[in-house]
């Protein structure tokens, strides 16, 4: 008889935390979830809870505080930005979960534990604490340094930036294994002083078994959507992902096709302004915000999309490894993505999806009509990108390659 074993994940934050980047919990669940399938039992460690894979997935739990730009213009009327940026790591460090690891009880742990996953964080979890307590690998997963990705946004640390950069680093080498969503991303780690023999590049993936289920009639009738042609976008309304880009390139499209129709799940700060837009370009009438939506919820938006767009601003430093992508291609959905980044690198063009150039309007409508007026073409490409996401783009994939790396 198989003897079930243990496998620990660790989120340094608490259940609410990340709002707004739930992609963070839906990766968390992913890797459990593919543990759990091959050792048999997968706990997620968090600062207020300990959870099931499928658990982390309705994340944040609760009313998460929203905390709109006028109050952060506010607060920066009477308080130096740096003196907020330091105030909120503070708090952050205070509440992470190394500091508050002995405020709950630990899983019982009568079985073998089989590994150690951290998410990385500006302070450690105790991941390495756990390992070392188990002699088990100890992997973390990055999708950024935290102090440089948030120099890409505008925010500055002076003088205990480059001090979070160090402790960054310290809690890096001490993993077994660092893997990371994109070559870039290891570029930057191996900067840093990570040894280039730890890092595996695992890019987001997806859990096939969510999207084999879904059914779209609800949302398809509630939307008004039949016999629509639905252009499809999931995640967070960020300045980053060029919402107002993709409103223009729909405008074009729809001056094409009467029946387009383009549905955004989910919600943000730029949310506001992407309203605003669509009202501005009079197209209003032809896009659809459903607002948020829980991540159990998603399958059944994508699988009302005729064809499914990854969006960006800007294709210079995509370091990103788009979660959404995978999820597209796993649903069997054909596929927009920009010409940036690893997507190139991963992704056949006009095999797997349809690359496109960032912000080139006129192009990327172009490209989207020609598979409106091309189903046979959009079907091939929905199925192949999907044989491939299946065969190489899911967690258990990305689990297997982190085991026989560390063999």
């Amino acid at each position: 008889m198989k003897m079930t074993k243990i496998s620990l994940f660790i989120m340094p934050r608490s259940s609410k935390a990340w709002h707004g980047s739930e992609a963070l919990w839906i990766t968390v669940g992913g890797w459990a979830a593919a543990a759990e399938r091959k050792f048999g039992k997968a706990y997620i460690l968090t600062t207020d809870r300990i959870a099931l894979p499928m658990e982390v997935l309705k994340y944040p739990l609760g009313k998460v505080p929203q905390i709109s730009k006028s109050r952060n213009k506010k607060l920066s009327s009477f308080l130096p930005t740096t003196l907020i940026t330091l105030i909120k790591d503070i708090l952050l460090w205070k509440t992470s979960l190394y500091n508050n690891f002995f405020k709950y009880k630990l899983p019982d742990l009568e079985n073998e534990v089989s590994l150690v996953w951290e998410q990385h964080d500006f302070f450690p979890g105790i991941g390495y604490k756990l390992a070392k307590k188990h002699n088990v690998p100890f992997i973390i997963y990055v999708h950024a340094p935290q102090v440089w990705e948030a120099a890409k946004w505008g925010v500055k640390r002076p003088l205990w930036g480059r001090l979070l950069e160090e402790m960054e680093t310290r809690s890096l080498k001490r993993a077994d294994i660092v893997a990371c969503v994109s070559s870039q991303v290891a570029e930057k780690l191996i900067t840093m002083g990570i040894s280039e023999k730890k890092i595996q590049v695992s890019p987001m993936a997806v859990d096939a078994h969510l999207f084999s289920n879904a059914n779209p009639q609800d949302i398809i009738k509630d939307y008004k959507l039949q016999n629509k042609f639905v252009i499809g976008w999931t995640g967070s309304f960020r300045s980053f992902h060029g919402l107002d880009i993709l409103l223009r390139v729909f405008k074009k499209v729809h001056e094409s096709i009467n029946i387009s129709r383009l549905v955004l799940v989910g919600d943000g700060f730029e949310m506001v302004n992407i309203v605003k837009l669509t009202n501005e370009l009079g197209i209003n009438d032809f896009v659809v915000f459903t607002g948020r939506k829980s991540f159990t919820e998603i399958p059944n938006y994508v699988e009302a999309f005729d064809l499914a767009i990854v969006s960006a601003r800007s294709a210079s430093d995509f370091h990103y490894s788009p979660l959404k992508l995978r999820e597209y291609l796993g649903a069997g959905k054909a596929t927009l993505a920009p010409n940036a980044g690893e997507i190139p690198k991963m992704f056949h063009n006009d095999i797997h999806l349809k690359l496109y150039n960032v912000g080139d309007i006129e192009g990327t409508a172009r490209k989207i009509i020609d598979l409106y007026n091309d189903p046979e073409k959009r079907n091939l490409i929905a199925a192949k990108g999907k044989e491939y996401i299946l065969k190489n783009g899911t967690w258990d994939v990305e689990l297997e390659k982190l085991i026989n790396k560390n063999r």
